[in-house]
């Protein structure tokens, strides 16, 4: 049985624009899609560290006709935590995403809940897909997630967020 949702996104989607997520009215931290901190190129997506902190980043792109979201947080550890927006078990649901809750991250859809501490370490079961340190690369205060680690996990967002 599928959760119900408690508050809808607003938004308006244009062919090219990016979707403005906006907060819920019961006070939830509102969701902001970072401009200007990554970029797609050739070797796949750079994000810059330096606006990286504890309320986590979000950042879209399209990989081969797919929209793909990953988020960046900072761990209580001062470490960068990676990880795509979609839940491992639950894919398949257009509600298989995070959303940030304090310090959790929350499913969406079957209502787990991760601690930033979490994100990015654990693979397998009910949990956001890790982008581990095999996946990315870090220097000059960039960290650019693979092309290939993109294009391998783009299928897990092909129904994702189509409600």
């Amino acid at each position: 049985m599928r959760r119900k949702k408690s508050c809808f996104f607003t938004g308006v989607i244009a062919a090219v624009a990016t979707i403005a997520m906006a907060g819920c009215s019961s006070g939830a931290e509102s969701k902001e899609i970072q401009e200007n901190t990554a970029s797609t190129t050739a070797a796949g997506i750079e994000i810059r560290t330096e606006n990286i902190s504890t309320s986590a980043s979000y950042y879209d792109m399209t990989v081969d006709g797919t929209n793909v979201e990953i988020f960046a947080v900072l761990a209580s550890d001062g470490t960068v935590r990676l990880a795509m927006n979609t839940c491992q078990v639950c894919n398949g649901s257009p509600y298989a995403y995070f959303e940030q809750d304090g310090d959790d991250f929350v499913c969406q859809n079957c209502g787990n809940r991760f601690s930033s501490d979490q994100i990015g370490l654990t693979g397998g079961g009910c949990n956001p897909v890790p982008i581990t340190d095999d996946d990315y690369s870090e220097a000059s205060g960039t960290i650019t997630v693979s092309e290939a680690f993109l294009k391998k996990n783009a299928y897990r967002f092909s129904n994702w967020k189509q409600f």
